[in-house]
């Protein structure tokens, strides 16, 4: 009977004997942001490393700032007439070209149009036949000179207001279903549409907003501070809140005759050189403006800094093949380089490949820890 407590022991032992498995070790759960890299696949990546050392650098200063078209490039199309709307040919996003249709509107002032246009060329017809008819008796003496001259009057007359309802009918352009014809006074992209088919409109109601998209502006407001610097003509750099990786030049164009009250900073409006494929009005961006002010901040190279969900991240080394991500706040100091905030120094930090890193921990296929 004493034996029996040693009875799961020997148990135990029996199982081990016969090759029977122990249960797996249960793996260390990974605090949130942590990527664990085999030797492996450290080799495969390349992964440089580097200790933070804090720099006194010039901080650029980063104005909020939205994209536009120029006041100059775009044009809002009202209706010249009062009518109701028979149909729209655009949607925003179209194309069109100079002088393109963009809309019909039913209107009785076209109708009007046609038989006044109607009434003047046949005035002038009338008034033609008449002055050629006393053209023709003078030259017979059978008429006075006063006379020819007074029917060559009415036919400038005639001929003036056949112009001015010609002028007319050119600017409804009718349609062939008898509409007036909304058309684009120059070539660009349909940014908007205020109206739909069946609305009645009067002249002036706002119909299409259109523009040239390869012509854009970003406007920011800049602290007054900040702004004394900026003049037309200086250059400074544009980031695109989509595209945080592209760096745009830009040449401030206009600089605000004023401080804003509210503000406390002046509206600067700079033209972009280039426009990246899929910027577009309305956008977000940020104005990188040389500020002078002297900052202490470890400083970086570009690669080092991966965008995530939640922002901008450096991976830092725990141990070796152990990293996590720590949020930072960067800012791009030219020439590959970033002023990291949010990282002291003596802290080991991926300078290359952290791009793989970052993909271990989202779990891109292909890029497994």
């Amino acid at each position: 009977m004493t034996a029996r407590p040693f009875a799961p022991l020997i148990l135990a032992l029996a199982l081990a004997a016969c090759g029977k498995d122990a249960p797996p070790p249960v793996a260390e759960a990974l605090p949130a942001g942590t990527v664990v890299l085999t030797p492996a696949r450290l080799k495969t990546a390349k992964l440089r490393t580097d200790t933070a050392r804090l720099e006194s650098v010039f901080l650029p200063l980063r104005v909020p700032a939205t994209v536009a078209t120029p006041e100059l490039a775009t044009s809002r199309v009202g209706s010249i007439v009062e009518g109701r709307v028979d149909e729209v040919l655009v949607i925003p996003g179209d194309r069109v070209a100079r002088g393109a249709p963009l809309m019909l509107i039913h209107s009785h002032e076209l109708a009007t149009a046609h038989r006044d246009f109607t009434s003047a060329e046949a005035e002038v017809g009338a008034m033609q036949a008449a002055y050629d008819r006393s053209a023709r008796l003078l030259a017979d003496e059978a008429v006075a000179k006063e006379e020819v001259e007074r029917r060559a009057a009415q036919l400038a007359i005639a001929k003036a207001e056949y112009r001015r309802a010609q002028e007319v009918m050119a600017h409804l352009s009718p349609s062939p279903e008898g509409d007036v014809t909304v058309r684009a006074p120059r070539a660009g992209v349909v940014f908007d549409v205020h109206v739909s088919a069946g609305e009645a409109v009067t002249p002036g109601t706002m119909l299409v907003d259109l523009g040239d998209p390869t012509q854009l502006w970003a406007t920011g407001f800049v602290p007054e501070n900040a702004a004394i610097a900026v003049t037309p003509g200086s250059r400074v750099a544009v980031v695109m809140d989509a595209m945080p990786g592209d760096t745009i030049m830009a040449r401030v164009v206009r600089a605000g005759g004023r401080v804003d009250s509210l503000r406390r900073a002046v509206e600067v409006r700079v033209a972009l050189d280039r426009v990246p494929a899929g910027v577009r009005p309305g956008m977000f961006a940020s104005l990188v403006l040389p500020s002078g002010a002297r900052a202490e901040r470890v400083v970086l190279p570009e690669s080092a800094v991966q965008r995530m969900a939640d922002g901008d991240v450096v991976f830092v080394q725990e141990i070796p093949g152990r990293f996590r991500a720590r949020p930072v706040k960067a800012q791009p100091l030219g020439g590959g380089r970033v002023a990291v905030e949010g990282l002291s120094g003596g802290t080991v930090v991926v300078t290359e490949g952290a791009y793989f890193v970052r993909a271990a921990l989202e779990g891109v296929p292909g890029e497994e820890a």
